[in-house]
């Protein structure tokens, strides 16, 4: 369910577009309600106007850096709707359900966040339409409408054979895990999903915490894959992390920000995101991000955060983690498979003197989809799964 929200800024520091929110702890409780995928509306303070509808990407988190200012609880949100002209708040009070003192209106606008009914955003919204805004939805309609093609649309991963067995690729606006042992071909699966965006008008960013840059571009040329070509057409950014973890200076566009923190990490992905218009997002992979938190608490944490930014983003996503051998469960940390909206299980199996790929959709959510077990094999092009199933 969608929440909305009424933010209220002074002209000296609203910035528009995406950007973070900082408020003190007086309204750290109403922070904390605001979801990834809530809408909000701008009221500029002084001069009574409300000036753009943004959306929450990532929901509630503290920074200790904001204690300087006196505003560490925050929020980040982007910018989907900006109006020609700002809309006089005087204009509309009286049509306002929230506002019920009509005479002193003003009084209603003194909160930095709160929560409004539904029915005073969307007029708010709609008035904001007629000044012809220059981004963003259009009106309720629109928005249902927006979000039934949604949740029927797909996001093919260029697999061939793959997407054949998830109704056309995956659900668009989801974060995916691909699990499995060392070799089994979960970063060429990777690739390939984003060179099939990249060839289909879709930017993609891949975080690799694991190998340098140089030599993804090397191995992404035995499948025919130029990512040195579709970096400098801006439509795929490698994020450089080996070279900054190892304190050595990075050559790379994008690289990750040193110290390694939680932060860092959201706010140098949601900038790339922003910065190539990004549909497409790779984490390869979870035990290597991992590696820089203390304990498995604080990865957790990190990576339900990382997962609402991508959604928040509206990008599809592939992270991929590892299964430990010995060990039951899917997963190195035991959260990934309950916030991805799907699993995808990539197995390097023993038969006699032989080894065989086996792939299987475990989840997959607004899929109908058979639990089964399928051959694939790597090929000078990528991956391809073969039709043949073999029973679990």
């Amino acid at each position: 369910m969608v929440n909305h929200w009424m933010l209220v800024v002074d002209p000296e520091t609203y910035k528009p577009g995406g950007r973070v929110v900082g408020l003190s702890e007086r309204w750290k409780e109403s922070l904390l309600k605001v979801e990834p995928g809530d809408l909000i509306v701008t009221y500029m303070a002084k001069r009574s106007e409300f000036v753009d509808i943004s959306k929450v990407v990532e929901g509630y988190h503290f920074d200790d850096s904001g204690k300087e200012n006196g505003q560490p609880h925050k929020i980040r949100i982007t910018e989907v709707f900006v109006p020609e002209e700002p809309i006089d708040a005087a204009e509309l009070v009286s049509s306002l359900r929230f506002v019920t003192n009509k005479e002193k209106w003003y009084v209603h606008f003194n909160k930095a966040m709160q929560e409004i009914p539904s029915e005073d955003f969307e007029f708010i919204w709609n008035k904001m339409e007629h000044r012809k805004g220059i981004m963003g939805y259009r009106s309720n309609a629109k928005r249902r409408e927006q979000i039934e093609r949604q949740l029927k649309k797909r996001v093919p991963t260029g697999v061939p054979g793959l997407d054949e067995i998830i109704e056309g690729g995956l659900p668009s606006n989801s974060s995916i895990l691909v699990t499995g042992g060392p070799g089994s071909g979960k970063t060429i699966l990777c690739m390939q999903f984003l060179i099939h965006g990249i060839k289909n008008g879709e930017p993609g960013i891949i975080i690799s915490m694991d190998e340098r840059p140089e030599d993804l571009r090397r191995e992404a040329l035995k499948f025919g894959w130029d990512l040195t070509k579709y970096e400098d057409e801006g439509m795929l950014a490698i994020v450089d992390v080996s070279y900054p973890r190892s304190g050595l200076p990075s050559k790379e566009k994008y690289k990750m920000s040193m110290p390694f923190t939680l932060d860092s990490i959201v706010t140098t992905t949601f900038d790339i995101i922003n910065d190539i218009g990004a549909k497409r997002v790779v984490l390869d992979s979870l035990p290597a991000f991992g590696l820089h938190f203390e304990d498995e608490s604080e990865v957790r944490i990190a990576i339900h955060r990382l997962n609402n930014l991508l959604l928040g983003s509206d990008c599809t996503s592939i992270i991929t983690s590892e299964i430990i051998p010995g060990h039951e469960g899917i997963s190195r940390f035991g959260v990934e498979e309950f916030i991805s909206r799907g699993i995808i299980l990539m197995e390097l199996l023993k038969e006699g003197n032989e080894f065989t790929r086996r792939m299987t959709i475990l989840k997959m959510r607004e899929t109908n989809y058979k639990l089964r077990m399928y051959k694939f094999k790597i090929t000078n092009k990528g991956i391809k799964v073969l039709p043949t199933e073999v029973r679990i």
